[in-house]
């Protein structure tokens, strides 16, 4: 558990990628790869949609690679992490329909 919050706290003291602070929430909560996956497996069965699947080789390229992820798995991490998915979509640059601009204007 100390190199987890070693981990945090360095990377509250610079800029985060999503990536890392996706990687961040995970271990808060005590999650490996597999479990993420498990949880993904669920959901996407409650959903009866495959989309909703994160492979433990897709999520480490999520968080370590800086792949972004489809809409599908972005709900199914903020839904797995407990988080809200406008926090995640803010993470990428994506903002709250109410605060958004039209891109023609």
């Amino acid at each position: 558990m100390g190199r987890i919050r070693s981990q945090l706290s360095s990377a509250a003291n610079r800029r985060c990628t999503p990536g890392e602070r996706l990687r961040a929430a995970r271990l808060v909560r005590g999650m490996s790869l597999r479990d993420v996956y498990q949880a993904s497996v669920s959901l996407a069965k409650r959903m009866r949609n495959e989309e909703f699947l994160i492979p433990p080789s897709r999520l480490h390229e999520i968080e370590a690679r800086s792949v972004v992820p489809s809409i599908h798995r972005l709900y199914t991490l903020a839904s797995t992490y407990g988080h809200e998915l406008a926090e995640f979509l803010d993470w990428y640059g994506i903002p709250e329909r109410n605060g958004a601009k039209s891109v023609d204007a």
